[in-house]
Order: structure tokens, then C-alpha cells, then sequence
């Protein structure tokens, strides 16, 4: 083969190579949000915008209300479909609170049946009964506040309550707290609906027993 052949054809392969390696065609496309905030857009969007591209990255901005992306058709269409199942509205929320004390009772009682079982895997008292609770409904993004009906020591139970992405619940600086006494019980946590869990525990003022506190989470569509 002649040396300018073989010229030739180096060019035409590092051509070919170029248009190989041609930058992606991009589109701009503008998605109104109606329900997320824009904090919950970006893990949402963040894995179909490829920002580190190095032939015309991608590109995205968010406010209060749309989210305007620069990417492959492709990739815009994955958006809108992600989109469509995540920016919906939120249910009403139900929450189920109860104040449990425990201590060496040896009797059982009914009203705590449900959660008694699982209680005794976590702690090791003998017994628990039902001290005081309260069933609060709430919006998303709402606070939350009321005493805890039956509690002999006036115990209230505040905070806020989040639908978080899909069907998570954040309960966000939940505190118990008793009359004259102040705060004995702040926390934070995810429940999913229809889960019970023990936000934290605290010993009882002017006894030897143990309050827990628990809550059950029920989107309102469910009840």
C-alpha cells in the first residue's frame, strides 16, 4: 500500500472517530412542579442530568414552582415520567401516639395489645400498660400539638410532620413533654404508613418507671 493510502486512511479513520465522538444533541424543556418542594427535584432529576459530560453537559435550575433542564430528548423523557409519578399530592396524615409505661406490672393490657409483643423484644421490663395517647391529623408540612388523653401526669405530645419522597413520613423534632416539667423526649424519624415505632423512652418523674412513647403512621386514604 502507497504511504499516501495509508495517509489517507489514518485521516479518514481519526474523521470517523470525531463524528463518532460528536457532542449529544441537547433540548431545553421547562417542567411545572405542583406538589415537591424544589429541595426533593434534585435526587429526583440529578441521575438523567449529566452535568460531567465533557462534550455539552447537561444542565438544570429549580424554583418554587418549575424546573428548567437542558439535556437529551431521551433523558427529558425520563424526567417527565419520574416526575409524573413523584410530583402528586400528598394524603392527609393520621398519627397514633401512645405513652407506655414500664415497669413490673404483671398483668396485660388490652388497649396495648399491638405493640406490647414487640416491646418486650426491645426492652426487658415485665410489664407495660398504656399511660396516656392521643390520634392527631395532619397535613403535610403541618404542626402538630396535643395532650395526651388519660396521661395522669399531663403529658402533651408536638412537632412536624413531612411526607418525604415516595411513601416515607418524617416526623421532625417530636417532643414529649410534661406539665411543670418541660421537655423529657425530643426526637427525629422516618415511618413509612401503617409502621409502629418507638420514638425514645425517659424515666418518670417521682417513680421507678419507664415512659416510651410510640407512634403509628397512616396515610388518611388508608384509614
Amino acid at each position: 500500500m502507497k504511504k499516501s493510502t495509508k495517509l489517507a486512511l489514518a485521516v479518514l479513520i481519526l474523521l470517523m472517530g470525531a463524528a463518532c465522538r460528536q457532542a449529544p444533541r441537547l433540548e431545553t424543556r421547562t417542567f411545572r412542579i405542583n406538589h415537591l418542594q424544589p429541595w426533593e427535584v434534585e435526587p429526583l432529576v440529578g441521575p438523567y442530568v449529566y452535568t460531567d459530560r465533557a462534550e455539552n453537559p447537561g444542565e438544570f435550575s429549580t424554583s418554587e414552582q418549575a424546573v428548567t433542564i437542558r439535556e437529551t430528548p431521551d433523558n427529558l423523557d425520563k424526567i417527565a415520567r419520574v416526575l409524573e409519578e413523584y410530583d402528586v399530592a400528598r394524603p392527609d396524615i393520621r398519627l397514633h401516639f401512645q405513652l407506655i409505661e414500664a415497669d413490673g406490672f404483671t398483668t396485660s393490657d388490652p388497649r396495648i395489645a399491638p405493640v406490647e409483643a414487640e416491646l418486650r423484644k426491645i426492652f426487658q421490663f415485665r410489664g407495660y400498660r398504656l399511660a396516656g395517647e392521643a390520634a392527631i391529623a395532619a397535613t403535610n408540612e403541618a404542626e402538630i400539638s396535643q395532650r395526651l388523653a388519660g396521661s395522669d401526669g399531663l403529658f402533651g405530645v408536638s412537632g412536624k410532620v413531612f411526607w418525604v419522597r415516595g411513601d416515607l413520613i418524617h416526623l421532625e423534632n417530636i417532643r414529649l413533654s410534661e406539665e411543670n416539667a418541660g421537655p423529657i423526649l425530643l426526637t427525629s424519624m422516618n415511618v413509612r404508613p401503617g409502621q409502629t415505632v418507638v420514638l425514645g423512652s425517659s424515666p418518670k418523674s417521682g417513680s421507678t418507671a419507664t415512659l416510651l412513647l410510640t407512634v403509628r403512621a397512616e396515610a388518611a386514604g388508608d384509614l
